[in-house]
């Protein structure tokens, strides 16, 4: 485990630490990887896009600096992507030499594929996406609803609630129903110890008001001001705060009703990611409410023990 992959080619992923957003990953981690000379995977799917650095909360220049991370901006903020797709960027890393990784971040899907796979999928269709979500807006959940259990008996079980993942599922059904080819891939990490960070609700509340409002002092808005000329379907306007603050991004404040609809909506994603953590990959919750360092030595002596 650590640097001792530097002169061979081939790395491992040896733990994952995932959690709600707004938990301390990003510090917790800094400190595990510190201690047992790990670089850091950020499995992430908003902090890999450029521009998007503030409102996603990624490592900032500093913390990069201290530990090398992967997968960080590496991608333009309106450019396609998949799970599919950042499992592949992830086995190029993999392949390279190196020290080992820690995989984090909050992106339940991204760290249910390294620990599980992933199905065989076809690539994904840009063009069919923008008539599904063009459909979306326009005939709403039902139809899109139905069209899928026909084509799909079984699926996904979150699919009905959450509106991406009714689209995806249904692009997949579709290109599959059309004869796409499909491949899917190996777990990457299936042995890797799975940790979880874990706060009360209100803990959890008071940080994330907290930390929003950092963001929109260190210059949210102008980072919005940014993207504008993006179109609106964008990937980067999927990501939480990002419509919201794009609506006001002409004022010089932001609204107290934006700024509610923003936490209301962190809150419902953090609910959703500890959902998706607890029914998907079974993690190992550490209590985050104490000294970070407290909370990295445990996951540190446990990793150790399990990587000797």
């Amino acid at each position: 485990m650590g640097t001792g992959n530097v002169e061979n080619r081939g790395r491992q992923i040896v733990g994952m630490l995932g959690g709600p957003t707004g938990s301390g990953k990003t510090a917790v981690a800094l400190e595990v990887a510190s201690a047992l000379g790990l670089e850091i995977l950020s499995c992430d799917s908003g902090q890999s896009r450029q521009g998007l650095a503030i409102g996603t909360a990624a490592p900032t220049s500093e913390e990069q600096r201290r530990i090398r991370h992967h997968l960080v901006g590496c991608l333009a903020p309106d450019a396609p992507d998949s799970v599919a797709a950042w499992l592949e960027r992830v086995e190029s890393i993999l392949a390279t030499p190196g020290p080992d990784l820690l995989a984090v971040g909050g992106t339940g899907q991204y760290l249910l594929g390294l620990a599980k796979g992933l199905d065989p999928v076809p690539a994904p269709d840009p063009e069919l996406r923008a008539r599904l979500q063009s459909r979306w807006e326009q005939e709403g959940r039902e139809p899109l609803w139905k069209e899928l259990v026909a084509l799909d008996p079984t699926p996904p079980h979150d699919a009905w609630q959450n509106p991406v993942r009714l689209l995806r599922a249904l692009e997949k059904a579709l290109l599959l129903s059309r004869g796409a080819t499909a491949k899917g891939h190996a777990p990457l990490a299936p042995l890797a110890k799975i940790f979880a960070l874990a706060l009360d609700r209100a803990a959890l509340q008071r940080r994330l008001e907290s930390r929003l409002d950092k963001m929109l002092q260190n210059g949210w808005i102008q980072e919005i001001r940014a993207l504008e000329t993006l179109p609106l379907d964008a990937p980067c306007w999927k990501c939480i705060g990002y419509p919201e603050l794009r609506e006001v991004a002409h004022l010089d404040h932001v609204p107290a009703p934006t700024r509610q609809r923003i936490v209301d909506a962190t809150r419902q994603y953090a609910k959703r990611q500890e959902t998706w953590l607890r029914n998907k990959l079974h993690p190992t919750w550490v209590p985050a409410d104490r000294p970070v360092a407290e909370i990295a030595s445990e996951i540190v002596t446990t990793l150790r023990e399990a990587n000797p």
